[in-house]
């Protein structure tokens, strides 16, 4: 064989190697081109971990880390904001999506919330709440937005408030002081939780305002009578430490669907593909009971409203929103549409979110007061000297008497509370814009971060030339004195002392966000305070919280719709005042 022919069969032999190796080396160097294609593209200006920028999850493993050990999404995003030392930073959550702006200055976050309508109603969340159905808060700030508000507008005036909510949560309040009358006697020293009687207590003032007198479906009634029946000895022996485990007495299946509703949301939100996750989760059996109650109850309860209605009397939220409709109808010349599925949708997410938040903060406060027994000792002198005819007449205070009573501390206490637990707003830049002087491209979603710097540690300084011009042109709130542990429940922050001696509460003290500012804000918040200071009122008027062994306490929470603590256990006193 000649050497030209040994060497084209040599050749032969190695050339399909060498066409794999090649090939081999081209998918390679394909696949770690792709790699870095797709790795997170940090926007310029903004700070950010490095670290997360090198792998195609960026910060989700982190934020996987957090939620699962302490469920407390608004702690980790205050984590970031700290790490970098910026007051705006970006995170990157989502693989192949804009990163996620995080900005924890409060006069921003104010200005973006307030005066820059550049910032909307986050597309994340809009297709997280779609579990709810049609209903405004999921609603771009259109028109159609402002409508839905519109038919809700009675709702927070003081004739519904204080006619109608006020005279009904002072008589859940008096059923929740004997229920827990008879828990403190049967647990004899020993503490036990409280974190169910305040969301029954809730629940019961949610369903009464959305169908008044229509429906009789109580939470804390079946629970103030199975409790009632149960001896001491009944009660296990236990160490004086060791909480006291109350049977609970089962729910109707109606507001079982609204107790477990919001784990349909939680799951959507939190999913990377929101649209597909709630389509897996609405074919599982307990999803589908949720909304099988929903819809059973609900349009019996729209017929029931609309009944009253043409009988002329106007009481619960449903028969506010149908006499609205009536009108808004009458005014644009069109037939009225009083049973919907969007009235049903909107007054089902009342309940829920009613019920959660409101049943929380009463919880944080009763954790902060018991904590905090000189606090405690101070806002129930306050109460008993602004109503000394029920002290001297040793009786509860009437809500009449409550409503009218000047309480500055008993402001401060709530406001305080609400101020350590902050529950994080986000919104979606609507087009291309600017934060604090860095370019943000339309499509970013925007955390106002309120659980960090400016709000529970110092702030981080701001050039103000980089501020917005509606920032610099707006009066900034009060900010706290900062040399102080802004982590301390303190109530006097909120307190101004005048000169002849007076005391009054100032709301403006300084930054918080929890329900938002703008149009957009919680259009319950004053219900819900009007609820948290009757309820409260009642429970501090009558029992001292004592202190509880160290493991029942301790401020963990969970972040959901609403920010709840994981444990709420109370040791009482009954007092006679």
């Amino acid at each position: 064989m000649t050497t030209s022919k040994l060497h084209m069969t040599y050749y032969s032999h190695l050339l399909p190697k060498m066409i794999a190796i090649l090939s081999l080396f081209l998918v390679a160097v394909g696949v770690y081109l792709c790699y870095q294609w797709f790795l997170p593209k940090p926007l310029p200006g903004i700070a950010y971990n490095p670290e997360a920028t090198r792998s195609l999850f960026g910060d989700a493993p982190s934020m996987s880390r957090e939620l699962h050990a302490t469920g407390e999404f608004s702690k980790w995003l205050a984590k970031q904001i700290e790490n970098v030392r910026s007051p705006i930073c970006q995170v990157f959550v989502r693989p192949f999506s804009l990163p996620w702006i995080l900005v924890g200055d409060y006069q921003e976050c104010q200005d973006i919330l307030m005066r820059r309508p550049e910032f909307d109603k986050a597309g994340y969340l809009i297709d997280g709440l779609q579990g709810l159905g049609d209903f405004h808060a999921r609603y771009k700030t259109n028109g159609d937005f402002r409508a839905r508000r519109h038919l809700r507008q009675d709702l927070m005036a003081p004739s519904f408030l204080h006619n109608t909510m006020g005279p009904f949560m002072h008589s859940e309040g008096i059923k929740l002081i004997k229920l827990l009358e008879i828990q403190t006697n049967l647990a004899n020293g020993r503490p036990f939780s409280i974190l169910s009687d305040y969301w029954h207590t809730a629940l019961d003032v949610m369903t009464y305002y959305a169908f008044g007198g229509n429906m009789n479906d109580p939470a804390l009634d079946p629970q103030l009578e199975l409790i009632s029946k149960i001896r001491p000895s009944e009660i296990p022996e236990g160490h004086v430490d060791e909480p006291v485990t109350f049977p609970e007495a089962p729910l109707s299946e109606f507001l079982l669907a609204v107790q477990d509703a919001p784990r349909v949301l939680e799951k959507t939100a939190v999913s990377w593909v929101p649209k597909l996750s709630f389509w897996w989760w609405k074919r599982q059996a307990w999803v589908k009971t949720i909304f099988f109650h929903k819809d059973r109850v609900l349009p019996q309860q729209l017929r029931k409203a609309f009944e009253v209605y043409k009988a002329g009397k106007v009481q619960s939220a449903l028969e506010h929103i149908i006499m609205r409709e009536g009108m808004a109808a009458e005014k644009e010349g069109r037939q009225p549409q009083f049973i919907t599925q969007s009235i049903a949708d909107e007054i089902f997410t009342d309940v829920i979110s009613g019920h959660h938040t409101t049943g929380g903060v009463m919880a944080w406060m009763t954790k902060y007061l018991t904590d905090y027994p000189y606090v405690q000792s101070k806002l129930r002198d306050a109460l008993y000297s602004a109503i000394p005819e029920a002290v001297r007449e040793k009786r509860l205070p009437t809500f009449e008497e409550l409503r009218h009573a000047r309480i500055p501390y008993l402001e401060a206490v709530i406001e305080e509370t609400n101020r350590l637990t902050p529950f994080t707003i986000v919104r979606e830049a609507a087009r291309d814009t600017e934060i604090l002087g860095r370019r943000v491209p339309k499509g970013c979603q925007v955390f106002m971060v309120n659980a960090g710097p400016g709000f529970l540690s110092p702030s981080i300084p701001v050039d103000d030339v980089l501020r917005s011009p509606t920032s610099k042109a707006a009066k900034s709130r009060g900010k706290w004195d900062e040399t102080k542990d802004l982590k301390t429940f303190e109530p006097e922050r909120w307190l101004i002392h005048n000169e002849d001696g007076g005391v009054e509460f100032n709301s403006t003290a300084g930054p918080h966000l929890n329900f938002g500012a703008g149009i957009r804000q919680c259009w319950g918040r004053k219900m819900a305070h009007l609820e948290i200071r009757t309820v409260m009122a009642l429970v501090i008027w009558n029992f001292e919280l004592q202190e509880i062994p160290e493991q029942l306490g301790g401020y963990a929470g969970y972040d959901g719709i609403a920010r709840e603590p994981q444990k709420a256990f109370v040791r009482l006193r009954k007092l006679s005042p």
